[in-house]
């Protein structure tokens, strides 16, 4: 034992005397073909490279990408100059290949070669981490939020009456924004909510959600103009950016480019290639066509009959002007749209009147992001939601920060994929437009739906804040309690509303809570109040015939409905007549008229299609199940509960949540023979917070049901509730007109 031990000590230190000669002679090799000083001298150099291009490229507006190439070349390069350094002499003769040493030199070679390799492998690695690392640091720089809010721009003219000018200029500049990659920009209904407001620009950022601000003015006096504008940092207020041009008029689009351009430059974002900001839909336009575009958008905005009106006057004019303006046909079809509902222009009327300005827009630009969206509010509304969903991808597509897109593309998806697809496109809506009213109810509406009602009641109140006074919220959010069952806040709100606005929507919420509460006498006298305040009576007629229904006056619902001369056709767009359609039809019912009633309730549900929600559809079917029913058409009925089931469970899968829903499914199974199923979907719905239970009561395909063994357990804490409910709001008046005391008494 002790022989071995000590011959392999001595072969130990024989390798080890062998293995530190070796390595004495590479290292002596690497002086001799000077890697080492060529190594630190190349390290010098490149280190200065680098050092001067962060210098010298930002200043020069070279782009930040051109600084990371120079970086990974500078370390690319270096392992191609060892072996070069390592293979070749620079000498007075020229670059000649270097001789190994004598002695050893294969040896020495080989051990030297893998120290190579080992330095190549080094660099090679720290190269692929540092690219990891640039790149993760792109990312994240890349994930910063880059966007800013395009302020309406002040009219310092001298008359004063150029606000439409500048507000236009605010517009396109915005518009020329929208087309960055990389950068959000806040939409116009929400940045021009803070024109003549004397805001703190934190305020301002901190309500859009945006880093950066742009400000202005606009001086016009003849065919001249001066633009100022000025970038400021929304977390210190610091200006990033400040800049002033004096222009004639004919040059006002380069002037837009140039200022977007250097906004861009300002927060250096990274554009695709050397592309500049184009305002390509307005780049060519006579410029007196231009400013009557912009005045019928002022007016556009409005949203008021009268103000509808001037914006169609001016965008006709404007097309007049310049025929192939593609945006002023955009105004054209959005003006008639908008007509419908906030004017007196019949929906079918309305359509047919947008469809050749859009097809006339799209004819002159194809890649016209606001034509599209157009094109699919247009096939929504007629009812061709294929078509409307592909439209508006393809707006989304071109223009991925024009919030009506997305929200009008929500709409789509509400009816052809449920509110959880619908809600993703709101979001996206809100998170672009955060201040407009119509997103935020959208958005509101779908939580709602989706089952999320504590934040929906907060997205509502939100709304509340942002703008104040406004009767449909008051509405929106009363009816939004009320689906949930709590009709006692769904009173109180509906009360502040009328308070604060003595509008119509206000009252008629107010008197369909108080209905549900089973207090017909006030609901009456707030029924009254809101028809007195609305154009059109018909908007009041479903809760006037339940109440009518609900003191058995079936006289009167005779003359409201004039059902002799109701006929059994519907014009397109007429949904007042729709309405009318299907309460004839259940008055026909209770009436024992059921052929009548089938004949009322399939035009209805002809004309509805797919546009009809789940509670739409639901209640439409159990409706027509039971007409047919009762005409003797037992194969009728069970297919189309049959198909509501269908219909429920669809509506189920993507994610509609409302307690109505499931109430409205357990009348279907009740009617299809599933008792138990039945009375199981409808506690769901109790414990989900459904309280309508006078409302259904009148349904005559509900009657008689209540009433049966084993309902009481199920009903019997929704009439408590109801009771308590009512007992809270004992002391509001029966009125015949407004309410002075009606906020104290609904606290």
């Amino acid at each position: 034992m002790t022989i071995h031990d000590d011959q392999g000590a001595a072969q130990t230190a024989s390798a080890v005397n062998e293995s530190d000669s070796t390595l004495a002679r590479t290292f002596a090799d690497l002086r001799r073909r000077r890697v080492f000083r060529v190594a630190a001298t190349y390290a010098v150099v490149a280190w200065l490279v680098i050092e001067v291009a962060s210098v010298v490229f930002p200043a020069l507006h070279v782009p930040e990408w051109a600084l990371t190439v120079v970086v990974s070349l500078a370390l690319a390069g270096f392992p191609i100059v060892l072996l070069l350094s390592w293979v070749f002499d620079i000498t007075p003769a020229g670059l000649v290949k270097t001789e190994p040493l004598a002695e050893g030199a294969k040896e020495v070679h080989k051990v030297a070669r893998r120290a190579i390799d080992f330095v190549v492998i080094g660099v090679l690695l720290g190269i692929i981490g540092y690219l990891v690392y640039d790149q993760n640091l792109i990312g994240s720089l890349g994930g910063e939020d880059k966007s800013i809010a395009v302020l309406p721009f002040i009219d310092l003219s001298q008359e004063g009456d150029n606000e439409y000018f500048s507000d236009g200029i605010s517009e396109e500049l915005l518009n020329s924004l929208v087309g960055v990659d990389g950068l959000r920009v806040a939409a116009r209904t929400s940045s021009f909510a803070f024109k003549n407001r004397n805001e703190d620009i934190r305020t301002i950022g901190e309500q859009l959600n945006v880093n950066t601000v742009l400000e202005g003015s606009v001086r016009r006096s003849g065919d001249q103009v001066r633009i100022t504008a000025q970038l400021i940092n929304v977390d210190d207020g610091f200006h990033l950016w400040s800049s002033t041009y004096d222009r004639r008029l004919d040059d006002i689009f380069s002037i837009q480019a140039e200022i977007a351009q250097s906004i861009v430059d300002a927060l250096k974002l990274q554009l695709i290639g050397d592309r500049q900001i184009m305002v390509a839909a307005t780049a060519d336009v006579d410029i007196r066509a231009y400013d009557l575009y912009l005045l019928g958008r002022h007016h556009w905005h409005q949203r008021t009959p009268e103000s509808l009106n001037r914006a169609l006057d001016l965008f006709q004019q404007a097309i007049a002007v310049e025929e192939s303006f593609a945006l002023a046909y955009t105004g054209l079809a959005d003006t008639y749209l908008l007509l419908d509902g906030y004017g007196d222009l019949s929906t079918d009327d309305a359509l047919s009147r947008a469809e050749l300005p859009v097809a006339r827009a799209l004819a002159l630009d194809d890649q016209l992001a606001e034509a599209y969206a157009s094109l699919g509010l247009l096939r929504f509304n007629q009812k061709d939601v294929t078509a409307a969903e592909l439209a508006l991808r393809k707006a989304v597509d071109l223009n991925p920060n024009y919030s009506m897109a997305h929200m009008w593309l929500g709409l789509v998806l509400d009816r052809s994929s449920g509110p959880e697809a619908s809600l993703a496109e709101y979001r996206r809506a809100m998170e672009l437009d955060p201040l407009h009213p119509v997103v935020q109810a959208n958005f509101a509406n779908a939580l709602g739906a989706t089952g999320r009602y504590q934040d929906a009641v907060t997205q509502s109140l939100a709304i509340l804040q942002s703008d104040p006074g406004k009767d449909s919220t008051y509405f929106s959010l009363a009816r939004l309690h009320e689906s949930y069952g709590q009709l006692d806040e769904a009173a109180r709100v509906a009360g502040r509303g009328v308070e604060e606005t003595d509008g119509a929507l206000s009252y008629l919420a107010l008197a369909t809570a108080v209905a549900k509460l089973g207090d017909i006498p006030r609901a009456t006298g707030y029924l009254r109040a809101a028809g007195e305040r609305l154009e059109e009576g018909h908007k009041t007629l479903g809760i006037e015939v339940s109440l009518l229904l609900s003191l058995g006056d079936m006289d009167a619902i005779d003359v409201l409905l004039d059902a002799e001369n109701l006929g059994y056709q519907i014009d397109a767009g007429d949904w007042a007549t729709v309405e009318r359609m299907y309460w004839a039809g259940i008055v026909a019912m209770r009436t024992g008229d059921y052929d009548t009633a089938v004949r009322r309730l399939e035009t209805v549900q002809a004309f509805a299609g797919r546009m009809a929600g789940p509670e739409e559809s639901l209640t439409l079917a159990s409706a027509l199940a039971y007409a047919q029913r009762g005409a003797g058409n037992e194969a009728a009925a069970a297919q189309i509960l049959n198909d509501a089931l269908s219909r429920s469970e669809w509506a189920s899968k993507v994610g509609w949540r409302i307690p109505r829903i499931d109430a409205l499914t357990a009348v279907c199974l009740h009617l299809a023979g599933q008792e138990e199923p039945a009375r199981a979907r409808l506690a769901v719905a109790v414990e989900a917070g459904w309280r309508d239970y006078y409302e259904f009561e009148l349904l005559p395909q509900v009657a008689g049901w209540f009433g049966q063994p084993g309902m009481a357990a199920v009903l019997d804490p929704v009439r408590r509730d109801l009771e308590s409910m009512r007992a809270e709001l004992r002391d509001l008046p029966v009125v015949e007109g407004r309410v002075a005391s009606l906020q104290d008494a609904t606290r």
